[in-house]
């Protein structure tokens, strides 16, 4: 039997590690490292380049982003969820993967001045198009990356995205040495992109593209509603971000989107981490929804141990942080931070909400709960554009909040996890993070520095929240530390 005739009968994306516990670890590690550095070198170019470079940067990231799920179109999440890859389907997902890329980039070329007309910002002209190009790269990722989750091969993810963040971000700091101004920051999204889709390449071994496209129509429909569902959700989180950089200009929307990106960062570390194993994980066990019940409240408490505390510590610390860190010229930038620390917070907790839905199988339910989502959430930005982009993030905060009941009925109905366990997970973190931000609160009583104020409070922060877990939710305490050390030994 011929390769190829190997590859025809058996799972393409299979034979890697199914080790749930060591997925989660090197997914840690992919997202601490890459969402880590990938802070660390935008606060620092933030710093370095201030608000109205960085503001330039935030009104193309959007169009990315845009492009980036079109790019996407649902078909990485129905592969993942299909019983057997083989050579073909990989191969032909990888000639869409590429023919949308090419199309999308010349799609940028032609969109470049008009939006950068919107925006009443003419330097976006030539990024959007420098961007565009860049397509290409993400394209050499998307197929690549699927396979290497289906076969929970995370280490090879987790090298590519970390190796990606620093080659980037080392670029971004030497670009502005030579004075590049805001193309560092293309700089270091291009050169993070290349580097990445190497890595993934060489790792996963994608096959070549083919023109088998019909062995992609079953997919259609599953990915279609994925794609239509993931877009209702990008006009959600992304409105504000037009209304801002629309109407109050690309300054406003610096300090909007680098106080979201302060909050997302984090958020992406703890809850991808989960929610990218758990996933393949549902989609294994959907026959048992038992299993999916636990598998959600394990999720959302350990998320929970981790967001709520960091979300609040952020949000009491934010007037000392934001001077300290970025500069006085940042300082607009603290009142949008303290107020989206609530959304942060409550985001890592429903974003098990996607998984479970499609790890269920439930596309059309999540293309519903996402076109409900879009216009509760459109409709609080809107609601606060009198109080300009401050008024904009509250009223995206509170459309959340009121979210957040029907996302746990979705639960309720589709896997009858009872709502009384799933607010119970949540209620250590979420009493011991008000007592932790009691204890930094009360520091601002006393004469230290700023940055003084800053060490002392995040230890007593964190101490003081440890102390009320082992005090008064000892079993929930001593669980935490039991699976995170089977995280760090890769033990089940």
């Amino acid at each position: 039997m011929n390769r190829a005739a190997v590859f025809e009968s058996h799972d393409y994306g299979d034979g890697g590690d199914r080790s749930g516990v060591n997925g989660v670890k090197w997914n840690a590690i992919a997202l601490i490292g890459r969402q880590g550095l990938v802070l660390a070198f935008s606060l620092l170019l933030a710093r370095l380049l201030g608000p109205e470079a960085y503001g330039i940067i935030a009104q193309a990231a959007i169009y990315i982003a845009l492009t980036t799920l079109i790019l996407d179109q649902g078909l990485t999440a129905a592969l993942i969820s299909r019983a057997r890859v083989t050579r073909d389907v990989a191969g032909a997902a990888v000639t869409v993967n590429f023919l949308l890329a090419a199309a999308l980039a010349g799609l940028s070329v032609l969109l470049a001045g008009p939006i950068a007309t919107f925006f009443r910002t003419p330097e976006l002209s030539l990024v959007l198009i420098a961007l565009g190009m860049g397509l290409i790269l993400k394209a050499a990722a998307v197929v690549p990356r699927m396979l290497l989750m289906r076969r929970m091969r995370f280490k090879a993810i987790a090298v590519a995205d970390i190796a990606g963040s620093a080659m980037g971000g080392i670029a971004g700091v030497v670009g502005f040495a030579f004075g590049a101004d805001y193309w560092a920051l293309v700089l270091q999204l291009l050169v993070s992109d290349l580097v990445s889709a190497v890595i993934l390449q060489w790792a996963a071994r994608p096959p070549a593209p083919n023109l088998k496209l019909s062995v992609l129509r079953n997919d259609a429909g599953f990915s279609g509603r994925v794609f239509a569902g993931n877009l209702i959700s990008f006009a959600s989180r992304n409105t504000d971000n037009v209304l801002v950089g629309r109407f109050f200009g690309a300054d406003a929307l610096a300090y909007y989107s680098l106080a979201y990106r302060v909050l997302l960062t984090p958020i992406q570390m703890i809850g991808q981490v989960v929610t990218r194993v758990l996933f393949p994980a549902i989609s294994r066990s959907r026959s048992d929804l038992p299993r999916v019940g636990e598998l959600i409240l394990r999720s959302t408490g350990h998320i929970s141990l981790i967001a709520f505390p960091l979300m609040g510590l952020i949000a009491v610390s934010a007037p000392d942080t934001v001077p300290t860190v970025l500069g006085d010229q940042w300082l607009p930038a603290v009142g949008v931070l303290q107020v989206l620390a609530i959304t942060g917070a409550r985001q890592a907790v429903t974003a098990v909400n996607a998984p479970v839905l499609l790890g269920l199988g439930l596309a059309r339910t999540h293309l519903r709960f996402n076109i409900l989502a879009a216009g509760v959430q459109i409709s609080g930005m809107v609601a606060g554009m009198p109080w300009g982009y401050f008024g904009v993030a509250v009223g995206y905060t509170v459309a959340g909040i009121l979210l957040t009941p029907v996302i746990f009925g979705l639960q309720v109905r589709h896997t009858g996890l009872p709502w009384v366990r799933q607010l119970r997970v949540l209620t250590p973190a979420f009493v011991g993070s008000l007592v932790a931000c009691a204890a930094y609160g009360a520091l601002f009583l006393t004469e230290l520095q700023p940055w003084a104020r800053m060490v002392v409070g995040a230890l007593a922060g964190m101490v003081t929240y440890a102390a009320y877990l082992l005090v008064v939710h000892r079993p929930t305490f001593d669980k935490a530390l039991a699976d995170a050390s089977a995280v760090v030994r890769g033990r089940r």
